[in-house]
């Protein structure tokens, strides 16, 4: 639990001696370790881990840390280990993880017809089956109730002494990880990750409430007793201190309607990012293909989905009056501190040193964006696109227009 709130030296202090008993339990404390060891980019510590536990260095989750370890200083031997992990009878995640590793090292190596059909081969063998069109369709019956003006909410004032809300609306990969820890180094902001807030909300009012069924009037005592089950968690999570918590679930643009009955007075914070860079990040990552998030596995499916969250974020955002800004990623690592007064004027906090500097943040996020929080804003990913050129076409150009302009 230390790790998923991004406590890591709380959690390297309860894993190490875990790590070093000599029972059942060793080989899993010794995956997690080096996982932690890993998101808080501790190489010395994940060295002596390796060396110390040479058992389970020859297991093929120690084979994937090592071979990580091994990257910085020698990449070509780093991408043979690591494809020989990808190309194994291994467990699907472990595969993808040493897979995509290996096309992100082929990348940087300049090799990019490589890396794009090494990222090809391990979603072909890794990703399960996705029915798209059944994804789309609760989302697709929304955007229509919403055009047919048959969304008729009697949204209630923000409930008094009670820390309002900020959502961060963006698909995966499209910054929202960043924007958040530079949030939440607020002193007045409490930044929670990707909370699980809004699936307890789903679980409550049922799977496809992100169609036209979430979009009926709720009672008042129907909205407090929806509002307790998101709130008490996040206060659990939060300091006390902050009068701002920041929500950067990765469902929150589907559950807009929800979100303005159970929680007024959220200010909703929309990323979007060139989708033709947003595309190759999806591809190139390890993200794991279920649920919410199988469409990212194909770069049609990719679009169609990007295609759909813009048209539904623009009309659901401006049927339903919201407090809300629109933020590009491109903006937003270029002029850094003209984004973040925006964002804070939305909710009407001033401005402050700390959120320019997100790398000095000690909670770390559990996301692929983990080793990019801990440096300073960089810009280098914008464009990288360009690279493949040959996967984008005529299409992609538009919905990058609709996108960013």
């Amino acid at each position: 639990m230390c790790f998923q709130l991004g406590r890591l030296d709380r959690a390297l202090a309860l894993l190490k001696p875990l790590a070093e008993c000599q029972d059942s339990i060793s080989p899993l404390a010794c995956a997690f370790l080096a996982d932690a060891c890993h998101h808080a980019g501790d190489r010395s510590a994940l060295a002596q881990l390796l060396s110390s536990r040479s058992a389970w260095a020859t297991t093929p989750e120690g084979r994937l840390f090592a071979a990580r370890l091994s990257a910085t200083t020698d990449p070509e031997a780093a991408v043979v280990a690591l494809r020989s992990l990808a190309e194994g009878r291994h467990p699907a995640q472990l595969r993808r993880m040493a897979g995509f590793d290996a096309a992100k090292l082929l990348e940087r190596l300049g090799r990019y017809r490589e890396a794009w059909s090494l990222a090809r081969q391990v979603q072909g063998a890794t990703a399960p089956p996705f029915d798209l069109q059944r994804f789309l369709a609760p989302l697709q019956d929304q955007l229509e109730a919403l055009r047919g003006g048959e969304l008729q909410l009697n949204l209630p004032p923000r409930s008094a002494g009670e820390p309002a809300v900020g959502f961060v609306l963006g698909l995966p990969r499209s910054g929202t990880t960043l924007l958040e820890q530079m949030l939440d180094g607020h002193p007045s902001v409490c930044g929670l990750g990707e909370f699980q807030g809004l699936n307890l909300l789903c679980r409550e009012l049922g799977r496809q409430t992100s169609g036209t069924n979430q979009l009926a009037p709720l009672s008042s005592q129907r909205r407090s007793a929806l509002a307790r089950i998101y709130r008490n968690p996040a206060h659990r999570l939060s300091d006390g201190q902050a009068t701002w918590l920041v929500d950067k679930s990765l469902i929150s643009w589907m559950w807009l309607p929800a979100i303005a009955q159970v929680l007024p007075g959220s200010v909703l914070l929309h990323l979007r990012r060139d989708p033709r860079d947003l595309a190759l990040s999806l591809s190139m990552a390890a993200i794991r293909p279920t649920g919410s998030l199988g469409w990212v596995s194909s770069l049609d499916h990719i679009r169609a989905v990007v295609s759909t969250h813009l048209e539904l974020l623009s009309l659901a955002l401006e049927r339903l009056q919201l407090n809300h800004r629109v933020i590009c990623y491109e903006t937003l690592v270029a002029r850094p501190e003209a984004c973040l007064r925006g964002c804070l004027d939305a909710m009407h906090l001033p401005m402050h040193e700390d959120v320019l500097h997100p790398e000095r943040n000690p909670r770390v996020p559990i996301t692929l964006s983990h080793s990019q929080a801990r440096e300073p804003i960089y810009s280098s990913s914008v464009g990288r696109w360009q690279r493949y050129e040959w996967l984008f076409g005529d299409e992609w150009e538009q919905l990058a227009i609709l996108s960013c302009g």
